[in-house]
């Protein structure tokens, strides 16, 4: 299913069997972090007249907040939330101790191309220099069950090269047909595999061709 946060609008896929026999579920939006619930559709809506006749009758229109545990377990979007702000911690120390350029390099512009899996036929813009492949989590997101969940990850480095690296996917990564062990250079067009999904790679010198 696709969860929808009410304040941002964010979009982000979500297994509703892992709602398991719970009425809702507590999300965190990973964008705005706004908590918010979200009802278990698989289970019908309550019916009122099912009520107990001793509960008093609230106009439809009054918000119904339900109690929360106060140490409910940590669900998959704040997880993933966690774990994006972390990377982009690590970025930031890189860049302090100049091992790494801030943002992406003049010049160039990355894209990264689906060619199968569930989300074919379409190109995603790469906008930071550490991107994640995963198929629930992540920058890059596959939506393809043979792919891991953070399965691989693109960095760009400031003279503009791009080095894929495995992360001890199940399936692994493979670059020209082979499973990669170690991080590997992506040409410009040059394709590689991520459990059922393949992707080419994008790199446009706008220097030499300027977006019009």
């Amino acid at each position: 299913m696709i969860v929808v946060c009410p304040a941002c609008q964010a979009r982000f896929q979500y297994d509703d069997s892992r709602f398991g026999h719970a009425r809702a579920k507590r999300f965190k939006c990973p964008k705005c972090a706004h908590l918010f619930e979200v009802a278990n559709p698989a289970l019908p809506a309550a019916d009122p007249a099912a009520m107990p006749p001793t509960l008093p009758t609230m106009p439809l229109t009054m918000p119904i907040s339900m109690p929360v545990p106060e140490q409910e377990p940590p669900n998959e979007a704040t997880l993933a939330s966690a774990f994006t702000t972390a990377r982009r911690d690590r970025d930031s120390i890189l860049v302090a101790a100049g091992l790494q350029g801030a943002g992406l390099p003049a010049g160039f512009k990355f894209s990264l191309a689906f060619l199968t899996g569930p989300q074919a036929s379409t190109v995603q813009v790469l906008d930071r220099p550490l991107i994640v492949i995963g198929r629930e989590e992540g920058d890059v997101i596959t939506q393809d069950p043979e792919t891991s969940r953070r399965h691989a990850i693109l960095e760009i480095h400031g003279d503009g090269t791009v080095w894929v690296t495995d992360q001890d996917s199940t399936n692994g990564t493979q670059v020209n047909g082979e499973r990669i062990t170690g991080p590997v250079q992506l040409l410009s067009q040059q394709e590689f595999t991520c459990g059922n999904s393949t992707f080419m790679l994008l790199i446009r010198n706008t220097n030499e061709y300027p977006l019009h």
